[in-house]
């Protein structure tokens, strides 16, 4: 082998070695260049014009709400988004969300979002993408860690319980809270009645009664609220019975309301009158529905036992 055709090895190697460094060095300064927050392969990146604007977050409280049973969180929020007038403040960008795009209201708009009100009291998290179950823990905890870098307050959870049939004219909400101080009111199922009359009294022990009060909560609702356990950070979640499938504005409006009486921030005190009225609307097509489909169902089987008695007295009686 030549002296000149080793030459020209060492020096295509040597500038492999260049390269690698090279490409190398520009990965570590794209990294350190991206100060918003980082968290594995997870980023909360901020809008321009919110780095240049006039308004700052106060302490704020960060409401969330996702697609779930009724669709009571993403509603409760979108409602929260115009009712304020907020604004986008920050997207989250992360290899683990599955991409795409949402088209909402005339604009093409990032799937993961947060939003603020004007005075910054309020701030909202939307996400309407599905993420990898192998990346939930970098995405959350990385939203995690950029609140308690803005001084959130508290997170609130808004999310419904999958329900069969029509909701109740008479549920209530179930609030949980992680402050650790004060047990929670919280009733995970209907609380057990004592008998009225007395012999049945008698035998009742209410101290023996045994029923579960514990619930696990997983998906992006219950993720959230354990990467807030693991971070120190307050936190509840306003859960309401919802139907899986079908949107559910009176639910919205109840998470809405009680989410107004649990906190003293007079920016949440927002009218639902407009839910409340799509939730009755909503309620009375349901019940036609049902009662339509009963009718249906009884129809074949009342004339079938009808040709069925016509038939058996054909035979028993010739």
């Amino acid at each position: 082998m030549s002296t000149q055709q080793n030459g020209k090895r060492l020096s295509s190697s040597k500038i492999q070695e260049k390269n690698k460094l090279a490409g190398e060095t520009s990965a570590y300064s794209l990294h350190d260049k991206d100060k918003s927050g980082t968290e594995g392969k997870t980023t909360v990146r901020l809008l321009a014009k919110v780095i240049q604007s006039k308004k700052k977050l106060d302490s704020p409280i960060l409401i969330a709400g996702f697609p779930g049973p009724g669709w009571v969180g993403s509603i409760s929020t979108s409602y929260i988004i115009n009712r304020l007038h907020m604004e986008q403040i920050a997207c989250v960008e992360s290899e683990f969300i599955v991409p795409g795009v949402i088209y909402a209201e005339g604009k093409l708009r990032h799937p993961f979002r947060l939003y603020s009100n004007e005075e910054g009291s309020v701030c909202v998290l939307v996400c309407e993408a599905p993420i990898m179950i192998q990346g939930m823990h970098s995405v959350l905890d990385t939203v995690t860690k950029w609140a308690l870098n803005i001084k959130v307050k508290q997170v609130m959870v808004l999310d419904g319980i999958a329900a069969e049939g029509i909701p109740n004219l008479k549920r209530t909400p179930i609030i949980m809270s992680s402050d650790g101080e004060v047990a929670d009111a919280a009733s995970l199922i209907q609380d057990i009645e004592e008998p009225n009359d007395k012999e049945a009294q008698a035998g009742y022990d209410s101290e023996r009664v045994i029923y579960p009060t514990t619930a696990y909560i997983g998906g992006l609702a219950g993720g959230l609220l354990s990467s807030c356990l693991s971070n120190g950070l307050a936190s509840k979640a306003i859960f309401i019975s919802s139907t899986r499938g079908i949107p559910d504005p009176e639910g919205a409006a109840i998470l809405l309301e009680s989410l107004d009486q649990i906190t003293d921030n007079k920016s949440l005190e927002i009218d639902t009158q407009h839910l409340r009225k799509q939730g009755v609307a909503l309620r009375a097509k349901m019940e036609k529905i049902i009662q339509s489909l009963r009718g249906q169902q009884q129809q074949p089987q009342e004339g079938g036992a009808q040709d069925e008695d016509r038939i058996r007295d054909g035979v028993m009686y010739g």
